[in-house]
């Protein structure tokens, strides 16, 4: 599952900004809110780093922060998520660990992307060495807050109960 808009050179933040704005303006009206804008600014870009809701900058040339694509799909998921009434806290807890392929599935379907169906793919020689790995498919984690301002993901398929392990961490956390 792939789309070509979600697969941009290096981007600078006003890149970055524009390269958002482009596919979040695919959706159909104004966000609900009033206080949520369409599309993120550079300002809102650098805060949502700051609280960890986007990845820091790939590199630097030389003081301009560069951007890719794994930014891209975080920026969009996070204002989706703000478009279907979700906080910025609330976002947070669902993307944490988000792999690419988890944030770039999250974007297709919130836009309502086609992707290119199977036999307009290249075919891969499955002898090539080269040829990209598929990522292992998201498995659903399971979140809980355990005090204001602390949250635990928990992954089920190593945790035998989940619960059981949130009730003690939570009490521990009193």
């Amino acid at each position: 599952m792939t789309h070509p808009d979600l697969h941009p050179p290096d981007l600078t933040l006003d890149a970055l900004e524009a390269a958002a704005g482009r596919l979040l303006a695919r959706l159909p009206g104004a966000p609900e809110d009033d206080r949520v804008s369409a599309a993120p600014d550079a300002r809102t870009l650098r805060y949502y780093q700051t609280l960890g809701l986007m990845d820091k900058p790939s590199r630097y040339d030389g003081r301009q922060a560069i951007y890719g694509r794994r930014h891209l799909l975080q920026a969009v998921c996070v204002k989706l998520l703000q478009r279907a009434g979700r906080s910025l806290q609330q976002a947070q807890v669902a993307l944490a660990g988000a792999t690419d392929l988890a944030l770039e599935a999250a974007v297709i379907d919130g836009l309502g992307l086609e992707t290119p169906s199977a036999a307009q793919r290249p075919a891969q020689s499955p002898s090539d060495p080269f040829a990209p790995l598929p990522e292992p498919v998201a498995k659903p984690l399971v979140s809980a807050q355990l005090a204001p301002g602390i949250f635990v993901m928990i992954d089920p398929t190593l945790v035998p109960d989940p619960a059981a392990m949130i009730r003690r961490l939570t009490g521990a956390c009193r």
